[in-house]
C-alpha cells in the first residue's frame, strides 16, 4: 500500500509511551492490568496526534514473551484503545521467518504499525541491515518502524545517512524510531534531510527531544508517559507552540529519575532492568506494576521507597 506519511507523523505524534507487559505473580501475563494501563494514559489525554504507545516494546520485556502471549498483549492493547490511541507493536528476534510471522501476527490482531530492530547477538554490516528490512519490507503488512539502537554503534549495527538514503526505497517502512546524543551529528542531518519520508521518534529518551522537534521529529520515546501522561503531554505542547527553553527547564525537572533509570541502578551492583523501576513508579501513582521476568527482578519494597522519594520530590500524583 501507498502510505500518506503526513497521515503516519500525525498518528505517530507526541509522548511514544514504552508500556510494561504486567505479569502475575507466577510470572504469567496479567492482561487485565495493562489494559487499565493504558486506559490510565487515555484517562490522562493521550489520544491520537497527542501521543501514541508501543506495546510490547523492548523496556517492557518483550523479548521474555512467546509468540503466543506477543499476540495477547497485542490484542489486549488494541481493545483496550479503542481506537483512540495508536498502537506500534515491538517484535524483535534474530530468526526473519520468526519475526515476520510476529509482526504478521500483530498486524491481524489489530496493529496498523510494527517496530522491528535489527537482529542482535552479531555484528551487522550495512549491507546485512539493508537486507533484513527489504525482506520484512516484502512480507509484512503493517507500517514499519525501525528501532535503531545507537550504543551498538562500536558493532556497526546503526543507520548510517547513506543506509536511511537506501532505506527511503522500501515502501513500507514509515518510522524511524533514532536519536541520541552520541550520534547528535547523523541524528539532526537524517532529520534534516528524511524528515519529509519518515516520521522520526526520537530516541534519546527526552535528553534531545526539543532539538529533535526543531528538526522534524514527530515524537519522543517516553517512559513517564506510562505513568504521568499529563506532564509529558505539557512538555509535547510547549514544543509545538515553539517554547524550546521553557520545555527543556520543564522536562529537565525528570533528571533524578532519570538517574535512576541510566545512572546509579544501571551502574552500581545493584542491577534492575528498566522495566522495574518503570513498573515501581506505575505502583507509585496507583497502577499495576508487577514482577519482572528472569533473569531480573522486581525491586523490594525497600529498593522501591528510592524511588518513591524521587517521584515525591517530582510532585508525582500519588495513587
Amino acid at each position: 500500500m501507498a502510505w500518506d506519511i503526513e497521515l503516519v507523523k500525525r498518528e505517530l505524534s507526541g509522548p511514544s509511551a514504552l508500556v510494561m507487559v504486567p505479569f502475575n505473580d507466577d510470572l504469567s501475563l496479567n492482561l487485565g492490568a495493562l489494559s487499565k494501563n493504558i486506559r490510565y494514559m487515555i484517562d490522562g489525554g493521550m489520544r491520537t496526534g497527542r501521543g501514541h504507545m508501543i506495546c510490547p516494546c523492548g523496556t517492557g520485556e518483550y523479548l521474555t514473551l512467546s509468540a503466543a502471549e506477543h499476540r495477547q498483549v497485542v490484542e489486549t492493547a488494541v481493545e483496550a484503545a479503542a481506537g483512540e490511541l495508536p498502537l506500534v507493536a515491538g517484535v524483535a528476534g534474530i530468526n526473519i521467518n520468526e519475526v515476520i510471522a510476529m509482526a504478521e501476527a500483530a498486524h491481524e490482531a489489530g496493529a496498523k504499525y510494527v517496530m522491528v530492530s535489527p537482529p542482535f547477538y552479531d555484528p551487522i554490516d550495512q549491507d546485512g541491515i539493508f537486507e533484513w528490512y527489504r525482506i520484512l519490507n516484502e512480507s509484512v503488512g503493517a507500517g514499519i518502524m525501525i528501532y535503531d539502537q545507537s550504543w551498538r554503534t562500536d558493532l556497526g549495527t546503526t543507520l548510517s545517512l547513506p543506509l536511511i538514503e537506501r532505506l527511503t526505497r522500501l515502501e513500507n517502512l514509515v518510522s524511524l524510531k533514532f536519536g541520541a546524543p552520541e550520534i547528535l551529528k547523523v541524528t539532526i542531518e537524517a532529520m534534516d534531510e528524511f524528515a519529509d519520508r519518515f516520521a522520526f521518534i526520537d530516541n534519546s529518551l527526552g535528553y534531545i527531544s526539543t532539538l529533535a522537534h526543531m528538526h522534524g521529529a514527530s515524537g519522543f520515546i517516553s517512559g513517564p508517559s506510562v505513568w504521568w501522561p499529563e506532564f509529558e503531554l505539557e512538555f509535547f505542547e510547549m514544543m509545538e507552540r515553539g517554547e524550546y527553553a521553557k520545555a527543556d527547564k520543564w522536562h529537565a525537572r525528570l533528571g533524578p529519575w532519570m538517574d535512576l533509570i541510566n545512572g546509579e541502578f544501571a551502574r552500581s551492583e545493584s542491577f534492575f532492568h528498566q522495566a522495574a523501576i518503570m513498573k515501581a513508579s506505575l505502583e507509585y501513582v496507583g497502577q499495576y506494576g508487577g514482577p519482572v521476568r528472569p533473569p531480573f527482578r522486581a525491586m523490594t519494597t525497600e529498593e522501591k521507597q528510592e524511588v518513591f522519594a524521587v517521584l515525591d520530590d517530582l510532585g508525582a500524583p500519588e495513587g
